[in-house]
């Protein structure tokens, strides 16, 4: 879901009781002011799986991890997650790929050894292979006993692992021109982070099993093509706000939203990769993705057909990375594969950024055979069972940067 992520002294204070009152039901709805902040600036949340070392089930021993964590002192936050085998981390302010790659590197060995202390294992991956939602238990806190009241099962069946990635949007009016662009790259990064095959013990026929429980949130979708400003923003949140259908930011369950707060977009769609340096990546190409569409000033999407949208969502979690991707800005249909490298050698010629050369290469390797998805299907095809699955995918993350 959201824990904190970006230094609060870069871009102001978090709002503190009324936001928290709102986002745990305790208090009316709030709607913070946009903070500034640095155009092009990142921020990364990883959502982990805690896994028992032995059978490779879900293990509810969240808790004690973040008590060991909380003993250290780091650049990046750790935050529990809604259920008690799930954990969150979430970067500082970042700036580059190797910036970015060293702190999930720092993150990825931090958290394995307090978890190994506890017996449990963590792993990246969209959806545990074969956990069974009515087995989870709510973390006990006000925020997720309200999430479960609200939502009844779906609070458990949510237990699912996303990558977000935040983007320093400058200003408030900027931060839903942006979103509006980002969102139509949206699928791409579907398709490129997609790991998640298996669900509740089955093969789900779709490379991303997590994009499909996301859906069915009733906040869930995209910018509506209407808000072409913070007022036009801040005036629909005060109308759904009225009716009682939302309290605060954390109720858009958009696949690309504001974060007013922190001043930045937030792209939410990504399965957890498999290991942190392809995080580091696929934040990267989406920071710079931002930054070309800030040199288009005014500039606003031709074509935000939802349907249109909805359908590349669809076959880009379906599919993966060999799946089609129609251009809304040109009609035209294009191979996933294609239309992400035509972005990223566009990209590359404009970077200032000099790791975004490997982090491209990263991209290019997240695209052989398959993609995740593709690597995890061979194993089962090979004969493997889920909880191998389980266990490759906790070796891959454990493994770390293999540079």
């Amino acid at each position: 879901m959201s824990g904190l992520l970006i230094n609060e002294e870069a871009i102001g204070a978090v709002p503190g009781d009324e936001q928290a009152q709102a986002v745990s039901g305790q208090g009316p709805a709030f709607l913070p002011d946009f903070k500034p902040s640095t155009l092009g600036t990142m921020g990364i949340e990883l959502e982990l799986m805690v896994l028992d070392r032995l059978t490779f089930d879900l293990f509810p021993a969240a808790p004690d991890i973040l008590r060991l964590l909380d003993k250290h002192d780091k650049p990046w936050v750790h935050t529990p997650e809604i259920t008690t085998s799930m954990l969150e981390v979430a970067t500082s302010i970042l700036t580059s790929f190797d910036e970015a790659a060293g702190q999930l590197e720092h993150i990825r060995s931090t958290v394995q050894r307090a978890a190994f202390e506890v017996g449990a294992s963590i792993s990246g991956g969209g959806a545990h292979p074969f956990q069974k939602w009515n087995e989870q238990r709510i973390y006990p806190k006000e925020r997720y006993f309200a999430s479960e009241r609200k939502f009844g099962y779906l609070a458990k069946l949510f237990t699912v692992f996303g990558m977000h990635v935040h983007i320093g949007a400058g200003s408030a009016d900027e931060a839903t021109r942006l979103c509006a662009w980002l969102t139509q790259r949206a699928p791409l990064f579907i398709a490129l982070s997609s790991n998640s095959p298996c669900w509740q013990g089955e093969n789900s026929g779709f490379c991303s099993s997590r994009s499909n429980v996301v859906s069915a949130f009733p906040m869930s979708g995209i910018q509506p093509e209407h808000i072409r400003s913070w007022q036009d923003f801040r005036e629909h949140f005060d109308r759904l706000a009225a009716h009682g259908i939302v309290k605060s930011i954390k109720d858009f369950y958009w696949d690309v939203r504001p974060k007013p707060e922190y001043g930045t977009i937030e792209l939410r769609v990504l399965d957890t990769p498999l290991k942190p340096i392809y995080a580091a990546a696929l934040a990267c190409y989406a920071r710079e993705l931002c930054l070309e569409f800030a040199d288009q000033p005014g500039q606003w999407p031709a074509n935000a057909s939802r349907e249109l949208y909805t359908w590349n969502r669809f076959i880009a979690a379906r599919d993966g990375v060999g799946g089609e991707y129609i251009d809304p800005e040109t009609d035209t249909a294009v191979p996933i594969a294609d239309a992400v490298r035509a972005d990223l050698a566009r990209l590359a010629k404009r970077s200032q950024d000099p790791g975004f050369g490997k982090a491209c290469e990263v991209i290019e390797q997240l695209m052989k055979d398959g993609g995740q998805a593709g690597w995890l299907r061979a194993h089962l095809d090979a004969g493997g069972g889920m909880n191998d699955l389980a266990r490759m995918a906790s070796e891959l993350f454990e493994d770390g940067d293999p540079r």
